[in-house]
C-alpha cells in the first residue's frame, strides 16, 4: 500500500502505523518483539492473529511516544475493545495490509476513535445498505456525487470510529442506526453524525459529533475525537 493519507491528527495524541503480511513470518517476527497473543486467538485463523499482533505492536508503539512504559499487550476486553492501560485511552484499527493505533491521555481527550477500511465492491454494498444508513442518509451521499459503494463505506467507518470514540462513555455495544449522518462537507472532509437515540447520561440523542476522513488508495480512513 503506498500514498497512505490519513486525516490530521492533533499533536496531543501519537500514532505508529504497520505495513503487515498475512503470513507466518510475520507473525513469528511480532511474537519474537514481544507482542503476546490471547488463549481466545490460540485457535484463530492466521489473518486474524496477524492483524491483533500488528495492532497490538502500533498501540504499545504509540503509547511510548507518550511515555507509558509498560510493554504488555493490550488485553481484549468486552465487546473486543482493547484495555488501555490507566490514564490512557486510544484507538487501533487494521485491515488491507496496513495497522494503525492513534493514542493519547484522558487528560487531554473524552474519547478518540480511527478507523480504516476499503471501499466496497458495489455488490457487497447493496445488501448492507438497510443494516447501516437510513433512506435520508443514502440521499446526502447520492446529493454529493458518491457512488453507493464509495458513500457506504465511508458512513460504515464514520460510524464505526464513533462507536470507539463514544464506548468509553457509553460502555456497550449500540447499532450502526443509532446515529445518522446529518452533513457532509467534502472541501472540509468532515462527516457530521448525530445519534438519534441516548445511549449514556452524557451521549443523548441529538448530540452531534463530527468525523474527519480521508482516501487513499481504493480505502477510506476515519476519525472521531471527543
Amino acid at each position: 500500500m503506498t500514498g497512505i493519507i490519513l486525516p490530521e491528527i492533533p499533536g496531543s495524541l501519537r500514532q505508529a502505523r504497520l505495513l503487515y503480511s498475512v503470513d507466518a513470518a510475520q507473525l513469528a517476527g511480532l511474537e519474537a518483539g514481544g507482542i503476546v497473543l490471547p488463549e481466545s486467538l490460540a485457535n484463530a485463523m492466521l489473518k486474524r492473529q496477524v492483524e491483533f499482533a500488528a495492532g497490538r505492536f502500533c498501540a504499545r508503539e504509540a503509547l511510548q511516544q507518550l511515555g507509558c512504559e509498560s510493554r504488555a499487550t493490550l488485553a481484549i476486553g468486552q465487546d473486543r475493545v482493547p484495555l488501555w492501560p490507566a490514564g490512557y485511552l486510544g484507538s487501533i484499527s487494521h485491515g488491507d495490509g496496513l495497522a494503525i493505533a492513534v493514542v493519547t491521555t484522558t487528560k487531554a481527550w473524552r474519547g478518540v476513535g480511527i478507523d480504516i477500511e476499503r471501499i466496497l465492491t458495489i455488490e457487497a454494498a447493496e445488501p448492507l445498505v438497510e443494516h447501516l444508513m437510513t433512506a435520508a442518509e443514502l440521499a446526502i451521499g447520492n446529493a454529493a456525487g458518491l457512488s453507493l459503494a464509495h458513500w457506504l463505506s465511508l458512513v460504515f467507518s464514520a460510524k464505526e470510529s464513533l462507536f470507539k470514540a463514544l464506548y468509553p462513555l457509553v460502555g456497550r455495544y449500540f447499532d450502526f442506526l443509532d446515529a445518522e449522518v446529518c452533513e457532509l462537507q467534502k472541501q472540509q472532509s468532515c462527516i457530521t453524525l448525530r445519534l438519534v437515540t441516548t445511549l449514556s447520561p452524557s451521549c443523548v440523542k441529538g448530540s452531534l459529533y463530527c468525523v474527519r476522513y480521508s482516501c487513499f488508495s481504493n480505502n477510506v480512513a476515519t476519525l472521531c475525537l471527543l
